[in-house]
């Protein structure tokens, strides 16, 4: 579908105010705008920080999804991207099974709710006659739709696994870009921490216990860079098992 298509789409089912809010989306979380401000940090921590060890941003790391279990809502999984932080922004977290999304799916596909009924419903269905969007829905007819896609998104991991190649392909997706992606950052002692995309993905993933999945590195704790630096540099060495976010400097 164009961007004409959608815009009209969105403008058919959401109105005025659901075309604003896409609109807003799409240009905070375009590809090119994203991948140059990451390229920005990465030359200012090289240059001006010294940083030897800094990683890809856009590497994709593979993790047990029930390593994950907390969540900070406070980093932007698209405009952070690439950022070295300091502060105490790793211990402000929640668990992130207590979350309402984490809860509802598990009330649909283990309990056997309907959507209707689960948490999330009535908070969403407020969201869009409020602010004429949520979650990338500009009606109720769209929530139903978005319902039968994660029913389906559902029973094709269960079978297949987490493809996340499938994802960049969806014309339904919110944020239909390569960089849609689960979202982490790492605390200053290595811990993941979830921080947006692919929310519905990372439940279902949990509850089916899958081994492992492709996670998007957002921001790095200051500390925890400074502890890539020495293993960059040969200070320490590592032993098995190794972190995920520790391969490429071995």
């Amino acid at each position: 579908m164009s961007h004409i298509a959608r815009a009209r789409a969105i403008l058919e089912s959401g109105g005025v105010r659901g075309l604003a809010s896409a609109t807003r989306s799409f240009v905070a979380h375009h590809p090119t705008l994203v991948r140059t401000l990451a390229a920005c940090r990465l030359a200012y921590y090289r240059r001006v920080r010294g940083y030897e060890a800094v990683a890809d941003p856009f590497r994709l790391l593979h993790v047990d999804p029930n390593a994950i279990t907390v969540a900070n809502d406070d980093i932007n999984k698209y405009l952070d991207a690439g950022a070295i932080r300091s502060g105490d922004w790793d211990q402000r977290t929640d668990p992130y099974e207590q979350s309402i999304k984490y809860r509802s799916v598990k009330q649909r596909f283990v309990e056997g709710r309907r959507w209707e009924n689960t948490d999330i419903h009535p908070v969403l269905c407020s969201r869009i006659e409020q602010y004429g969007e949520a979650d990338g829905c500009y009606s109720v007819e769209d929530l139903k739709l978005r319902y039968e896609r994660i029913d389906r998104l559902y029973e094709s991991m269960k079978t297949d696994g987490y493809d996340s190649s499938k994802v960049s392909k969806d014309p339904n997706s919110r944020i239909a870009t390569s960089l849609d992606h689960i979202c982490v950052s790492i605390g200053r002692r290595g811990d993941f921490i979830f921080c947006g995309g692919g929310n519905h993905r990372f439940s279902i993933a949990k509850i089916l216990d899958l081994e492992s999945i492709p996670v998007r590195v957002v921001v790095r704790h200051t500390e925890w860079q400074e502890y890539r630096e020495q293993i960059a540099a040969g200070e320490i060495t590592l032993e098995e098992p190794i972190q995920a976010d520790l391969v490429d400097l071995i």
